[in-house]
């Protein structure tokens, strides 16, 4: 992998680096380096642990530390807690300790993260003298304490060094998938003979901060000094997997560790970023040449007049709000009206680099004993100013910059800690703000520990105690039992907001004649006579889609005609739909169809392999910025026989609520750069799996858990719109109520990832789901055999059986809603009764050979629909006349 030196300058002090492209806001102490205690010297920082660090020999695991863990999935989820949420009990000596229920979930992640990280670090190169972090228990959440606070303040401290075991595990598989281990590293966990991990723990293990390696999880990163580099075997493998790297490049450039000639930067390159930081061509955080991405940076302008900057909210959609706006600051605070925190600090930052560079090497001195003394005092000199960022109730929370008078010092100094002070050492000020760090721990809460004296002897030595047992099978399942079991194999509701009666299906998507005579037509082939003998009329009810609930009322006479018209339908060739009786069929020979909406026009644009049908108000404008288009030209005329009106709003809305698919273009002007590669996007994507794969309970509610997921994201909307069984998938999860909010327009992942058409040189967008998020909804599984194949198996059938299949009349039925409900009662049996034995053939995953014998039902719907989209196409394309004329447009994808 090869990357480009960037080069930082920061307080006169040199950085590179070939995998971050900023600086981080605070560079940690550097410690003076000692090669013969050099492990000495490498605290477990478990109170501060989401930071970078120097680099030290015995801790090569602390780079991967995540930099904004997410507390949540089966696994992580116990860990989800701030110093409020947090609660306690008191034990029989009156003490304060974290409470059972907390306490127990957090000893049980311990046991399972200490066994993962024993088992992946099994058999791997560790480097001598390596110190794996020390187990959270020792850090006394399991102790109890004087009062509530001080049990919080342990709780919270030991939480952090969960992260730390994660790094460490973490550091394990990236080594075992750098040095190209034989096994992979999940197969190491569910494959130990002392005590396998269920392979659903695993796939959430590699889901989270731990196993997932990618970009999605950010990595605090380390700083190394040109002059050492303690990893010759570590830095190769950060490099590889773009954990950001430091290198500060001491002033003796004739003394480099070999392994850093690299991170050198040639004097050209070295006097190029010096220029141009004092011209103000580059910010001092940001790389030369380059745009700051790492952690969160701040957006500031640059001034090249070498005057300060001012500051810049924030952009937002709309109008720039006025500074009148904003509270009055404070007299001789410094801030500006309108200034936030963040863009005080850089101005302040800026200014302050401007002053250093007109300082004398005696201010200079003064100025830095000055912040080493601040640094290492409890409390601020007497001379120092101190201002605390109070949010302004009256102003929606703005802060204003608050002076704090010497007497409340102490008590305001106290509700903040280490990482939510800045100190200014050219202004001699103190800025404290809560929100420089909104999980940090206030110094007030963190009294010193006070453990009673032992009122007697101390007992004899007991013999050390046998090593731990691994954790139990039903452990890591009772993870996935525990958080997925509120969604087991959800139940969902039957559908009926846009359900269509039968009367309503034979009329508007078959264009069955409902004033058609009751006498009997004659001269019928013996193909029709034969399928007029054998059906019955419940069959005949499932074969349009109904399930024949709401059918009593029809007169016996009306029945056999009906029978006669989906006689037809399905017995006569595409070629002989004009022998069917005029007087049964809207779109027969001789057409009938009357338009009943007259308020909308129909046009069509072409597509190399595909047609599409615009729908638009014929006699106003759209109300709306997006174009409603339809892929099938039966949803056209449907469209022209109801009464729906010419708000295009209504008209998606009822398709939507059908299970009807549509696309919701919109017209937008964008730059040629602004798409990006999907890979960009957080990826929802079938599961992996090697043969045989056997289901369990809690491979579908984990699938089904993803999928509800899913559907928070913006773009997910794509997925309702898609139609059939993929939006009864969605609407499982999404929910009825919330149907409407589709129709807003498209998300802002439309532009860079979803659909794009060109049409006579205006660009349109649309939400889109890729082939994989499409496998991913159904609930599909490829595994991999040893010949080399793959295999798809899915808990749904995917689009291509479903479009095969009986099931598909053009929108969501009642006979669709009622398989729908038994599929999902089978499975809920299937997975729910026995929830660690392998489901049936019947309940679980299928491939799609076996899918489509599932779904065949009669075949006569698929006969019978081929029939009816021709008809219509036909239709469209002969008899487009006055309002509803159909313009022919060229596209281009």
């Amino acid at each position: 992998m090869t990357h480009e030196l960037k080069v930082f300058v920061r307080d006169g002090k040199v950085f590179t680096s070939l995998t971050a492209d900023f600086l981080p806001e605070v560079i940690p102490y550097q410690p003076p380096w000692n090669p013969h205690d050099d492990h000495d010297y490498a605290p477990d920082d478990s109170d501060a642990p989401l930071t970078p660090r120097w680099a030290y020999a015995s801790r090569p695991w602390f780079p991967v530390v995540p930099l904004n863990p997410r507390f949540d999935g089966p696994i992580f989820e116990c860990l989800n807690h701030t110093r409020f949420s947090l609660r306690t009990e008191v034990d029989a000596q009156g003490k304060h300790m974290l409470h059972r229920d907390i306490r127990g979930r957090w000893y049980e992640l311990e046991k399972k993260l200490i066994w993962c990280q024993e088992r992946l670090g099994a058999g791997m190169f560790v480097p001598w003298g390596t110190v794996l972090p020390s187990a959270p228990a020792t850090f006394g959440y399991l102790h109890s304490h004087e009062n509530a606070k001080l049990a919080i303040k342990v709780a919270l401290r030991s939480r952090n060094a969960f992260l730390l075991i994660g790094a460490a595990c973490t550091w394990h598989i990236m080594s075992r998938r750098y040095q190209g281990s034989n096994r992979p590293w999940m197969s190491v966990l569910t494959d130990d003979r002392e005590c396998p991990i269920p392979a659903e723990w695993v796939l959430e293990l590699s889901r989270s901060f731990v196993g997932d390696l990618s970009a999605n999880v950010q990595r605090t990163g380390l700083f190394i000094s040109s002059t050492h580099c303690p990893w010759e075997g570590q830095l190769p493998m950060f490099e590889h997997f773009s954990i950001p790297i430091w290198v500060h490049c001491a002033g003796d450039a004739s003394v480099v560790d070999s392994m850093l000639h690299r991170y050198i930067p040639s004097h050209k390159v070295l006097i190029s970023a010096t220029d141009g930081l004092k011209w103000g061509q580059t910010p001092a955080d940001g790389a030369w040449g380059h745009a700051g991405t790492w952690g969160s940076p701040e957006n500031q302008r640059q001034h090249l007049d070498g005057g300060e900057p001012q500051a810049e909210p924030d952009l937002v959609w709309g109008d720039v709000p006025s500074v009148s706006l904003f509270p009055e600051p404070e007299r001789n605070s410094g801030q500006l009206r309108g200034e936030d925190w963040q863009a005080f600090l850089a101005r302040r930052r800026e200014g302050n680099k401007k002053r250093e560079e007109k300082e004398t090497p005696a201010q200079r001195q003064v100025r830095l004993s000055r912040a080493t003394s601040a640094g290492n005092q409890d409390l601020p000199a007497k001379k120092t100013t101190v201002f605390e960022w109070q949010p302004q109730d009256e102003f929606d929370g703005f802060r204003l910059r608050i002076c704090i008078t010497k007497n409340d010092v102490y008590s305001v100094w106290r509700k903040y800690s280490a990482t939510t002070r800045v100190y200014d050492s050219f202004h001699n000020e103190w800025d404290l703000c809560d929100e420089l760090d909104p999980t940090s721990v206030p110094d007030g809460d963190w009294e010193d520990e006070i453990f009673a004296p032992s009122p007697s002897p101390p007992p004899p030595a007991l013999p050390p105690p046998p090593p731990p047992q691994p954790p139990s099978r039903s452990s890591f399942l009772q993870d996935i039992d525990r958080y997925f079991g509120q969604h087991e194999v959800a139940s969902s509701s039957t559908y009926s907001h846009g359900v269509e009666h039968f009367v309503s299906t034979l009329s508007y998507h078959l264009g069955f004649q409902l004033a058609a005579s009751t006498s009997v037509p004659r001269g019928r082939s013996a193909t029709f006579e034969s399928w007029i003998c054998k059906m019955q009329w419940l069959h005949l009810c499932r074969l349009v889609g109904d399930v024949g609930t709401d059918v009593s009322t029809i007169p016996d006479a009306q029945k056999d005609i009906i029978t006669c018209f989906i006689g037809y339908l399905v017995t006569l060739p595409t070629s002989g739909l004009p022998e069917m009786p005029s007087d049964l069929w809207d779109l027969g020979p001789e057409r009938s169809l009357a338009v009943s909406n007259a308020g909308i026009r129909v046009s069509y644009m072409q597509l190399p392999q595909q047609r599409l049908y615009v729908i638009e108000p014929s006699l106003s404008a759209s109300l709306v910025v997006w174009k409603l288009v339809v892929a099938d030209a039966a949803t056209a005329v449907m469209c022209l026989w109801r009464d729906w009106g010419s708000d295009i709003t209504k008209i998606a809305l009822n398709l939507l609520q059908k299970g009807i698919a549509f696309k919701t273009l919109q017209a937008m002007a964008v730059a040629p750069d602004a798409r990006r590669p999907r890979t960009e996007l957080r990826s929802y994507s079938p599961t992996y799996t090697l043969p045989p794969f056997k289901a369990v309970y809690a491979d579908y509610v984990v699938y089904e858990q993803h999928r509800h997921e899913f559907m928070n994201q913006p773009r997910a909307r794509a997925a309702l719109l898609h139609g059939g069984l993929v939006w009864r998938l969605a609407l499982h999860s999404f929910g009825f109520d919330d149907l409407p909010s589709v129709l807003e327009g498209i998300s802002r992942e439309a532009v860079p990832y979803g659909l794009m058409l060109l049409i006579n040189d205006q660009t349109y967008f649309d939400d889109e789901l890729s082939e994989e998020e499409v496998d991913f909804m159904c609930g599909t599984y490829y595994s991999y055999n040893n010949d080399g194949t793959m295999d798809k198996v899915s808990w749904w059938p995917r689009p291509q059986a479903w479009a095969a299949s009986g099931l598909n009349v053009g929108f969501w039925s009642t006979r669709c809603e009622e398989w729908f409900q038994k599929r999902l009662d089978n499975i809920r049996q299937g997975v729910s009764r026995i929830h660690n034995t392998p489901v049936n053939d019947d309940n679980g995953p299928m491939t799609a050979t076996r899918w489509k014998r599932s779904l065949k039902f009669n075949p006569g719907t698929n006969k019978m629909m081929k029939n009816v989209d021709a008809a219509c196409s036909q239709y469209l394309a002969d008899n487009a006349t006055g309002e509803n004329d159909f313009v022919v447009v060229a596209v281009r994808l």
